[in-house]
């Protein structure tokens, strides 16, 4: 099979040529005449399985009905077999001309169905490998190369990674759609040319797109799902890699690193992200405001906050701080003002978006944080300034 492929179109057609002449053994265990009358005179839903048959039986014979069959097919399912079949027999071209005349989302079908098929089956290699050569742009536009994603040939890899030697193009989504596809059938093989690719990009969006597709590399949203092995290679070089990406990239860098199973990797690139914001002895700063509100048995509203630094090594991003800071005030602190009215209440907990430049931005949050939250309506509020949190 690998042979095949690598060999070209020459060698393709020796393979077809000698996949006729296998299946000639079975012609002798069907009628021939009957089944080709039969199928000219049914409706294409019988005919595209009786051909299917025909060819599996005599593929000479399927070969010289493929002409008069393809052209009836509906894109559908049995349709979609009766035109690996035609490929079987080697009128790969005759298929070809009946996808371009389907509708958009069935010609989606139909090279989803060649896609699932390809591995196993050499004529469908050979005829995707042909079929970028014949289509050209086509190609590419029609997303035909969405049938390779997990063909994995020396011919069908190859298309893939020529297209991405090729670079990226007019068309940006298109590239990376491609990118997906590549990565996803060269698995590890395709993380040093990702990396490569990154490191020559300033460009924040393609740097996101780029970074995304080492998860793909991985195998994640496949069937089989991640492979650990290389999500490992992929989740160590994308490590290396994120000091030199765009703050947004870091951003996409840090959900890559989750997919890919490196929860500690992810976490650590707040540290990254947020590197212009990193103190002497390399912590983040940010703080958190927590205020009590109470409705005393006597019906008064009254509120406590209590105020507090939070001191992170560069291992918590700020949708992460919530809970963290939570877990440690309810720990620390005195969080009683209801109880002690006897009446109910709750506590909610203030964080920022991003970690402060100095001591003199946190004041400035924490004085906007506690207009915002006094009510009028309630008895003096109490201010308790805590000690700092170590997290």
């Amino acid at each position: 099979m690998i042979g095949v492929l690598a060999g070209g179109p020459q060698l393709g057609e020796t393979m077809l040529t000698s996949l006729l002449l296998l299946n000639v053994a079975f012609a002798g265990d069907c009628d021939v005449a009957s089944m080709s009358k039969e199928i000219v005179e049914m409706g294409p839903h019988e005919a595209a399985p009786l051909f299917v048959s025909l060819a599996k039986c005599d593929p000479k014979a399927a070969k010289r009905m493929a002409a008069k069959v393809m052209p009836t097919l509906i894109g559908e399912q049995s349709g979609f077999e009766a035109a690996i079949a035609a490929i079987e027999v080697g009128e790969g071209q005759l298929v070809l001309d009946w996808i371009a005349g389907l509708e958009r989302d069935e010609q989606s079908r139909a090279v989803r169905v060649f896609g699932v098929g390809c591995q196993e089956n050499p004529a469908i290699q050979v005829f995707l490998v042909g079929a970028e050569k014949r289509l050209e742009e086509k190609f590419w536009s029609d997303r035909w190369y969405r049938a390779l994603t997990e063909c994995r040939t020396p011919g069908t890899t190859g298309v893939l990674s020529a297209k991405v030697e090729a670079g990226v193009g007019s068309d940006r989504g298109a590239f990376f759609s491609i990118i997906e596809a590549y990565s996803v059938n060269l698995g590890d093989l395709a993380i040093p040319k990702l990396v490569a690719l990154v490191e020559a990009e300033s460009d924040k969006e393609m740097q996101i797109n780029l970074v995304g597709a080492f998860s793909d590399a991985a195998q994640a949203g496949t069937v089989n799902g991640v492979n650990v092995e290389i999500a490992g290679m992929a989740a160590t070089a994308l490590r290396q890699l994120a000091p030199k990406l765009a703050p947004e990239a870091v951003d996409k860098a840090r959900m890559t690193l989750n997919v890919l199973l490196d929860e500690a990797g992810a976490d650590a690139l707040v540290a990254v992200r947020f590197k212009d914001r990193l103190s002497d002895d390399q912590t983040l700063l940010y703080g958190t405001v927590a205020f009590e509100n109470a409705v005393c048995k006597n019906g008064k509203s009254v509120q406590r906050y209590h105020v507090a630094e939070v001191v992170d090594p560069g291992q918590t991003w700020p949708d992460q701080l919530q809970d963290k800071v939570r877990s440690n005030a309810e720990l620390l602190w005195t969080l009683n003002l209801a109880e002690r009215c006897k009446g109910e209440g709750e506590v909610l907990y203030f964080t920022p978006d991003a970690p402060f430049i100095d001591a003199d931005a946190f004041k400035k949050w924490t004085k906007a944080t506690i207009q915002d939250q006094i009510k009028p309506e309630a008895k003096k509020a109490t201010r308790v300034d805590e000690e700092p949190i170590g997290l």
